[in-house]
């Protein structure tokens, strides 16, 4: 009997049967795969998707109801009152320099308050627009400078007075309705006698802001004027120099209304 060829059937038989155990795994794992694979390139970019989707969707729920609010706070305020704000809000705080009106404000407070002007002047500087940013020329400011909020323009007035005029000069210029401060303030006597009147110089610096180029976001939320605030432009406006002269527009000839009726 030839034990070779016994041999050679019973290792080929352990070897199919190897195959088959193995081949019977083949199957699972491949599905294993190619589930993990469709998990992995279908199921989770659509799940972060929709994630991303519902980020979305409560971010625009919570700016409606932010845009819904600003618009009933916009619906709540008056217009005739708004209007007169705005307008003394600009002379508050105007667009551009005003130096004309600004020195005819401070030769109004120097006639009610009894003083005599000897000077006044002011260097206006470039007619050009002028914007919050310091040149590219300009120095550095020191650290400890304090930086200005807003472009200024600066004027320069000596007088004579007395003492009580003076202080009601400095009152009166403090009340102007716009922002200005008094510095460089100098006080010497006008004669050497002893007399009461005094020589006084100083400067005064009218803060004014460029209007914004740009529109801002609609989703700013509306800043609300505080008590001070509105007490400060109710008292501009009670000055009457924040009325808004009512303009009419005349009557135009527009032709006949109907260029085809017969005359």
């Amino acid at each position: 009997m030839d034990l070779s060829a016994v041999t050679k059937a019973t290792v080929k038989a352990e070897n199919s049967l190897e195959i088959a155990k193995y081949s019977s795994l083949a199957v699972p794992a491949v599905s294993i795969l190619v589930s993990f694979a469709v998990l992995l390139m279908i199921v989770w970019p659509r799940f972060s998707q929709a994630l991303q989707i519902k980020k979305s969707n409560t971010e625009l729920a919570q700016k409606a109801d932010s845009l819904k609010q600003k618009s009933a706070i916009l619906a709540s305020l008056d217009k005739t009152e708004l209007e007169k704000q705005v307008v003394a809000a600009e002379q508050l705080l105007p667009s551009d320099k005003k130096v004309f009106l600004l020195i005819s404000q401070i030769e109004r407070a120097a006639a009610s308050s009894g003083v005599l002007l000897n000077r006044v002047e002011s260097t206006p500087g470039s007619l050009e627009a002028v914007s919050g940013e310091p040149p590219a020329n300009a120095p550095a400011p020191s650290a400890g400078a304090a930086t200005e909020i807003a472009p200024s323009v600066k004027v320069n007035v000596s007088l004579t007075s007395g003492y009580s005029s003076l202080l009601q000069f400095l009152n009166n210029v403090s009340a102007i309705p716009r922002t200005v401060s008094i510095s460089d303030l100098s006080v010497s006597s006008a004669t050497s006698e002893g007399s009461a009147q005094l020589k006084v110089s100083m400067s005064i610096f009218a803060y004014f802001k460029p209007m914004p180029t740009d529109l801002g976001s609609i989703e700013t939320p509306v800043a609300e004027l505080t008590q001070s605030e509105k007490d400060k432009l109710e008292k501009i406006i009670d000055t009457g120099l924040a009325t808004t002269p009512s303009v009419s527009v005349p009557q135009v000839p527009i032709g006949r209304e109907d260029i085809f009726a017969p005359f």
